[in-house]
């Protein structure tokens, strides 16, 4: 048995509380708050594993205790046991109402309540030890996801030698747009939720994925496509999509796998409803994907292609305010654009320019 538990025992009646330290001192540790409110500035400076509290306070109901000890334990839920003078069963059904793991008679042999605390303190840390092996599990499963998103990188960047510098430069506008339309209260019902703005991010890097499917006579070809070629092209996207689909569903989240999904599917629609492959337009096309356009296109303006010289940042941005509203979600554009100087500076960080660029059209 662990002879460390800390232990706060809170009430008024100091003989009781130092009956109720012998009783405990084989296994724990205990300390002692006289009121509740200098239980709660107790509780807020050091970790104990449970507090075992009167039921009646001098200073506060037990019921406002109670909510302070879970506001001030979050996210833990700290172990509470209510002791009281007498087996009252109104109490008895109050404490356990409000939260209490345990209520305890004062009346009670001191052997029984030594065995109901250690019970208690054995059934947190049985809990606590499955909480940590949730996350270990968690965390498995996470590079688990991980490799699985860098693997895929791997295949494209093994076709097309720097589409993985691409998807990484990409993935990084991706999250520094996304950071600001936040910043400016833009879309904030859909970006407030740091679940659903660490999806898009975590999106990113699988938006081309479609692109595996692409021959290696377009994918790689040096110079334009041919309408027919292009056709074949755009094929890449709604592929894309259902490869996330079929791969990702049986171990990723519901919402990273819908907003995966999305992008790879509809990041070359146009706010103006003139891109592929289903003419979406305005709010029609998902959020995760009008952030990507945006980004996707920068980074083609601004990279050496087989069939093109790199553009200068100033045109490429010139290019990005004349097809707000056209190509782009206004209000994203706007925040680019708002954001040029951190844009270019991630940009130069990626070393853009080198003779490999990517060949293929986005």
């Amino acid at each position: 048995m662990d002879p460390h538990f800390h232990i706060l025992l809170v009430g008024d009646d100091n003989a009781n509380l130092l009956v109720l330290q012998q009783v405990l001192d084989r296994s724990c540790e205990a300390e002692f708050a006289f009121t509740a409110q200098d239980a709660v500035f107790k509780l807020a400076a050091k970790h104990y594993d449970l507090v075992i509290s009167d039921y009646t306070l001098p200073d506060l109901p037990l019921a406002e205790f109670m909510s302070s000890l879970r506001r001030i334990s979050k996210p833990r839920v700290l172990p509470v046991i209510v002791m009281s003078d007498n087996d009252d069963p109104d109490a008895e059904e109050q404490s356990f109402r409000l939260g209490a793991q345990d209520y305890i008679s004062k009346n009670s042999r001191f052997g029984v309540i030594e065995y109901r605390v250690m019970r208690v303190l054995e059934a947190e840390q049985n809990r606590a030890a499955m909480e940590r092996r949730y996350q270990d599990q968690e965390q498995k499963i996470e590079k688990i996801r991980q490799n699985i998103v860098e693997a895929f990188a791997s295949i494209i960047e093994g076709r097309d030698q720097l589409t993985g510098l691409h998807i990484q430069r990409t993935a990084s506008y991706v999250s520094m747009v996304v950071d600001g339309l936040l910043k400016k209260g833009y879309y904030v019902e859909e970006l407030q939720d740091e679940a659903k703005r660490n999806a898009i991010v975590q999106s990113a890097p699988l938006h081309d994925i479609g692109k595996i499917a692409v021959s290696d006579v377009i994918l790689l070809k040096p110079g334009r496509l041919t309408k027919d070629e292009f056709e074949i092209m755009k094929r890449h996207a709604r592929i894309g999509g259902m490869m996330i689909q079929e791969t990702l569903k049986s171990i990723e989240s519901p919402l990273i796998l819908k907003t995966a999904v999305d992008m790879a599917t509809y990041h070359h629609e146009k706010w103006n409803g003139q891109g592929y492959p289903d003419g979406l337009k305005g709010e029609q096309i998902p959020l995760c994907a009008r952030v990507m356009a945006i980004a996707d296109v920068f980074d083609a303006l601004v990279s050496k292609r087989c069939y093109k010289e790199a553009f200068s940042y100033e045109k490429s941005f010139e290019i990005i305010r004349e097809e707000s509203g056209q190509h782009f979600d206004p209000l994203i554009a706007e925040v680019f654009l708002s954001m040029k100087d951190e844009i270019i500076g991630m940009s130069e960080g990626w070393a853009l320019g080198s003779d490999e660029e990517l060949c293929a059209l986005d």
